[in-house]
């Protein structure tokens, strides 16, 4: 039983894997990154940046997949909207996962006796960390070696980097 269990799994984490489930994670990073930093330099309770950031990532989940379902519509007219509705509510969870983790990381750090500001920078560089290294592991398992491999790597980071940039801008 345990063994069927695990394959089970590691079935749904390889389909996952190939879906598009890895770009939702990192949509939903990008997202509570980029809200982590725009809230945390405007309020000095750790709870509003929390809550603000959570709502933020649940709005954006739901209109991930409110498009999914409604413009799949176009496409998929044999299936009705709510059948199209449930599926994507389903489907989409890695935008949740995603958002979840800069604002994990804030917790944690804010746990620890940092201030908003300091909690918020440290989730940031978390954030850039994750982005930077879903890029290589992307990059090296498309066959990406060398500069190339650098290349997209510091490319992510960049990017992450865009979203503290936003924090500092917002001081």
């Amino acid at each position: 039983m345990f063994l069927h269990r695990q394959r089970k799994h590691l079935h749904r984490f390889d389909a996952f894997m190939r879906s598009s489930g890895p770009a939702e994670v990192l949509y939903g990073a990008v997202v509570s990154g980029a809200v982590l930093a725009v809230t945390s330099a405007h309020v000095e309770a750790g709870e509003n940046v929390v809550v603000s950031t959570a709502i933020v990532a649940v709005t954006y989940w739901l209109a991930h997949v409110y498009a999914e379902a409604i413009g799949g519509r176009f496409e998929d007219t044999e299936h009705s909207t709510g059948h199209r509705l449930r599926h994507a509510l389903g489907n989409n969870l890695g935008v949740l996962y995603g958002s979840a983790a800069p604002l994990l990381a804030f917790v944690v750090v804010r746990l620890f006796g940092q201030d908003v500001s300091t909690a918020a920078l440290r989730a940031l560089l978390f954030t850039v960390v994750l982005l930077m290294g879903s890029a290589a592991v992307a990059a090296g398992k498309a066959g990406a070696r060398g500069w190339k491999l650098v290349g997209e790597t510091a490319v992510a980071g960049g990017f992450g980097l865009v979203v503290i940039l936003l924090k500092i801008v917002q001081h």
